[in-house]
């Protein structure tokens, strides 16, 4: 089917397999250094404020000194030769944080006064990086220790946004995250299973749609070799899903511009009101067989290259750029590529959230 019937044939167009349309706290810290098919599933219904185990990753415990030294048995500990300032071996978390993805800690020596700050690598405070202009740079976000009981406690593998309601899902490997974009605030998660119901290969990246008509999403799970729509819905109470159908991934690539396959892709963001800069000028749009200029698009990440694709003519890859050549990732505080996991764009915010 050619792009220009595509986009007579469907009311939500699927980017990926060449078409679609849209009508449409924390620590924190400024960083220094698709043919679709008929088949359907059951509904799937989730409550937007899940249960969820939450794990500390990469945090140490804090002992807090109890004043003299303690004796056990006939074994006495060392005596401190002035003021006791700690326990011997003792923690501290300073709450500052360091380059690249650590915080700052001190260790009680064995004269009962605090030793050096240290830079002692922790995940997790480096849960996500958001950027709102490139001359300020990017903010690092940092989870409170302990975390919240919404946060990610794994890697995030993909995300999308709901920009008409204000939130970002992130996805990791089994679970979802909701992210209120107004105050940053952890509002729900569980099972990855509620938002893909029924998803029959491993998730590789997501991306959703807004239906202003119908006030619903259309939610891409992006596989190797097919991807899986979804129709969501938001409700008072959190969410419902429902599978769509199936389409081909990734019919987008060309043999000009092409990650070589899906899972290089670590995820996508699209940008259809096109607030910044990042691509500008014109290209030869095959649809159309003329130039035309660049204005909705999507950036496909990769941890080194990144890959544009037209979303407002003919749908296709038309440009490539190293990673640290293409703005926002060119700026010197921009998250490590080797960093990226789920991307999505809420209003005129480009976040990334860390991965592995």
């Amino acid at each position: 089917m050619s792009v220009r019937r595509c986009a007579l044939a469907f009311v939500v167009l699927p980017l990926l397999p060449g078409c679609f349309k849209d009508d449409g706290a924390a620590l924190t810290q400024t960083a220094g250094s698709l043919e679709p098919s008929s088949t359907t599933s059951p509904t799937t219904t989730t409550a937007g404020a899940v249960d969820s185990t939450t794990t500390t990753t990469g945090g140490s415990e804090s002992a807090t000194s109890t004043g003299e030294p303690v004796t056990t048995g006939t074994t006495a500990a060392p005596l401190c030769p002035g003021e006791m300032q700690c326990t011997p071996d003792e923690v501290m978390d300073t709450g500052a944080l360091c380059d690249p993805c650590g915080r700052v800690r001190r260790t009680c020596q064995a004269d009962c006064t605090w030793g050096p700050d240290e830079c002692v690598d922790d995940p997790s405070s480096c849960a996500y990086w958001y950027l709102d202009d490139v001359q300020l740079g990017w903010d690092r976000v940092a989870l409170p220790q302990p975390p919240p009981r919404h946060a990610p406690a794994a890697p995030a593998i993909a995300a999308f946004d709901l920009h008409a309601h204000d939130q970002i899902f992130v996805l990791t490997a089994s679970t979802y995250h909701v992210l209120r974009g107004s105050d940053q605030t952890w509002t729900a998660s569980g099972p990855l299973a509620d938002v893909f119901p029924d998803l029959p290969s491993a998730l590789l990246q997501s991306y959703a749609v807004y239906n202003a008509d119908l006030d619903t999403y259309t939610v891409y799970a992006v596989g190797d070799p097919s991807a899986y729509l979804y129709t969501l819905v938001v409700q008072p109470d959190g969410f419902q899903t429902e599978y769509l159908s199936q389409s081909a991934c990734c019919n987008s690539f060309t043999p000009m511009f092409n990650p070589g396959t899906p899972s290089a892709v670590r995820d996508l963001y699209i940008d259809l009101d096109a607030p910044f800069t990042y691509v500008d000028g014109t290209f030869y749009a095959t649809c159309l067989e003329a130039s035309v200029p660049f204005t909705s698009y999507a950036a496909w990440l990769t941890p080194t290259d990144v890959y544009v694709q037209d979303v407002a003519w003919c749908f296709e890859m038309v440009a490539h750029s190293p990673r640290d050549q293409f703005i926002p990732f060119s700026i010197p505080s921009a998250p490590a590529g080797e960093r990226l996991g789920g991307v999505a764009m809420l209003g005129e915010r480009l976040y990334v959230f860390a991965g592995e």
